[in-house]
């Protein structure tokens, strides 16, 4: 997702309930039961932190089953009248969701390399649904952006009415990302800090609700704290969630970090950013919908990272400019269709991407969205890049 720019929320339609699409996906969730997380402010009504699949599942819209289905907080939650209305706006438009994971899934397992190792996902923002329907098997995902960390929220501490204002933010946050498949920054620097909406960590528990995935753990994470290129005046608010797929036993590991990472930061502010990511070796790269802020002067370190180190780069138009990467000696296959930036951002036009795409003749379209021009049935575009062996 963009970091400092994107297009206009006034651009986009809104429409009711969209954003409930996300949150019930797909169904027949079998939680099992992981240790427990929260922080989120207290309330006279202070009750056990709920395990966390059970609280990414609430959060998801999606009714909690086995043994916590019958515990005496998720039954007060889940009967009363602001998570009943939740989930019915989770419902509405599911079909659509749900549809563009499949087309997204079938693309993936025919078109990209199997990862197994770290994914990379500069500009991320809390879309993990990306991230992980291109990359299902990746050990650690690696997502960066300036939204802050957030907190679990405490279900079982709310009364009805602050359930029903945290739901309603939840589906507003979602808004956009349901309907569009990406997230629009200035948006999200309000809807991502109300009064009981603090970050990213709330999206990322619904969206691992919605795809089937047991919680295992939330916690806190500095990865500079103690070290060289720590700059305590500019400490670095991050989260470790660990997780497990319950289809294959598969244990992953989401890292979010809120950071600055144009060039004065990562030189004045953190210079040990770097360094950690080169701790990651030989990764994946997911970039979309990143404002072109690739495509920039002031973002020379990180594009300079990213090609030197990675070794398959998944992306739209908006990433790393296509003849930097074919001057790295990436390999890039085109899949869909080059359209020209919407037009907040008509000056990163690429003439040669174009002719690239010319001269590849009449490819297949896309068959989800991807990246800004989303408003055309198949009309966006991706580019695959995989690094030549030496």
């Amino acid at each position: 997702m963009p970091l400092l720019r994107s297009v206009s929320s006034s651009f986009f339609p809104t429409r009711a309930g969209i954003a409930g699409a996300l949150v019930a996906a797909l169904a027949a969730i079998a939680p099992m039961a992981p240790p427990a997380f929260a922080q989120t402010p207290p309330s006279p009504r202070a009750a056990a932190p709920l395990p966390l699949t059970t609280t990414a599942q609430l959060l998801a819209g999606v009714m909690p089953q086995g043994k916590f289905a019958a515990n005496p907080v998720v039954a007060d939650i889940v009967g009363g009248a602001a998570w009943r209305a939740h989930r019915a706006a989770a419902r509405a438009g599911a079909r659509q969701l749900r549809i563009r994971l499949a087309h997204m899934h079938a693309w993936e397992a025919r078109h990209l390399p199997r990862t197994r190792g770290t994914l990379l996902y500069p500009f991320s923002g809390p879309d993990l649904i990306n991230a992980y329907a291109l990359f299902p098997d990746a050990d650690t995902y690696v997502f960066f952006s300036l939204e802050p960390v957030g907190t679990v929220p405490a279900l079982g501490s709310l009364d009805d009415i602050g359930r029903a204002t945290l739901f309603h933010d939840l589906r507003a946050a979602l808004n956009d990302f349901v309907a569009l498949n990406f997230f629009i920054t200035p948006d999200m620097a309000e809807k991502l800090q109300t009064d009981s909406l603090d970050g990213t960590v709330p999206i990322l528990m619904a969206m691992m609700g919605v795809l089937n995935l047991h919680v295992d753990s939330v916690r806190p994470y500095d990865p500079f704290s103690g070290k060289a290129g720590a700059h305590p005046a500019h400490p670095v608010r991050g989260v470790r969630i660990a997780f497990t797929n319950p289809r294959n036993g598969h244990h992953q590991t989401l890292i979010y970090l809120a950071i600055n990472v144009g060039d004065h930061a990562l030189r004045h502010r953190h210079p040990g950013f770097l360094p950690w990511l080169r701790t990651f070796r030989n990764p994946t790269v997911l970039i979309k919908s990143a404002s072109y802020l690739l495509h920039e002067p002031h973002f020379r370190l990180l594009r300079a990272e990213l090609l030197s180190r990675s070794r398959v780069i998944v992306q739209d138009d908006s990433g790393i400019p296509y003849r930097m990467l074919k001057k790295a000696g990436y390999a890039v296959t085109l899949f869909g269709h080059y359209q020209e930036p919407v037009k907040l951002f008509h000056n990163y036009s690429q003439p040669d991407l174009e002719d690239a795409y010319t001269s590849a003749g009449a490819l297949p379209p896309l068959p989800f969205p991807f990246g800004y021009n989303w408003r055309k049935e198949g009309g966006s575009g991706l580019i695959l890049a995989v690094r030549k062996a030496p």
